[in-house]
């Protein structure tokens, strides 16, 4: 047994970070007796990180005597998880090993004292936008427990965009001279078209500017068929196959259902649109 001078300059003992419990190898560590016990033999359950736990003397002695510790303990121990408050660099590091390819700015960060453990940012706890936003993490300590640490940071990625080249304006179907591709440094973010040709024959909903980034969501198919003009409609009915002129009474794409008129018979009825100026009758609207 050390001697009290020294074990009050040592301060407490340390707890084993992988466990959940303080272990006998804990005690050892200071108080020799404790090496005849298994290291790994649980003692009582550990504390919070940065929580002192004190085993008084009758419950020191009560466990040695459970393994005939000789001679028995008579003073307390004191042993807690330690804790300590990540660094910077240590933070970015455990940032860039998730998104290796990523620029990252740390603005700034949690600085409450954590535990020894595995740090770790997963991609899923990133949150921003555009102008930076805040990145989850934790340290996995004493098994599966999860100490929360935060920081506000700025993450961006090269990232393949289409651009406007000029000002594009609603409902005018895009080409390839209208646009270009652009690699970007960029936050990460979903929406955004990262190939021309996946635009081809697609129509602005909104004023688009000269250098902005598109969203799929801002485009829809071109219209191919304009409310009130004249179609082609192809129709079954029995073993008949019909072709008549009516009347479109909606504007729509190749594949979308529109009401059409027989301006003959006044009957309306839906039609999907194959192609310009062409639809056919959807099964069960004649």
């Amino acid at each position: 047994m050390i001697p009290l001078a020294a074990f009050a300059l040592a301060g407490c003992l340390a707890v084993s970070a992988g466990s959940d419990r303080v272990l006998a190898g804990d005690l050892a560590a200071g108080f020799s007796e404790w090496a005849a016990v298994p290291p790994e033999t649980p003692l009582a359950l550990a504390p919070a990180p940065g929580v002192q736990r004190v085993f008084r003397v009758p419950e020191l002695r009560r466990l040695a005597g459970l393994w005939g510790l000789s001679p028995l303990p008579d003073r307390e121990v004191c042993v807690t998880r330690p804790v300590a408050v990540f660094t910077a660099g240590v933070l970015l590091a455990a940032m860039q090993k998730e998104l290796p390819a990523a620029h990252i700015e740390l603005f700034d960060f949690s600085r409450q004292p954590a535990p020894e453990g595995a740090l770790a940012f997963p991609p899923s706890g990133l949150r921003q936008s555009p102008a930076g936003g805040y990145w989850s993490g934790y340290v996995t300590y004493a098994g599966n427990r999860r100490f929360t640490l935060w920081a506000r940071v700025k993450v961006t990625v090269a990232a393949a965009r289409v651009v406007a080249a000029q000002d594009l304006k609603p409902g005018v179907a895009l080409d390839a001279a209208l646009l270009r591709l652009e690699t970007r440094q960029e936050v990460p973010t979903a929406g955004f078209a990262v190939a021309v040709e996946e635009l081809a024959g697609k129509v602005p909903r909104r004023p688009i500017a000269a250098g902005t980034a598109v969203r799929v969501e801002w485009l829809e198919p071109a219209k191919v068929v304009l409310r009130g003009e004249t179609v082609l409609a192809e129709a079954i009915r029995g073993g008949a196959h019909l072709e008549l002129e009516c009347v479109a009474e909606a504007s729509g794409a190749i594949g979308e259902i529109i009401p059409v008129l027989n301006p003959v018979s006044k009957q309306r009825f839906q039609a999907r649109i194959e192609s310009q100026g062409r639809v056919v009758a959807t099964k069960g609207s004649l």
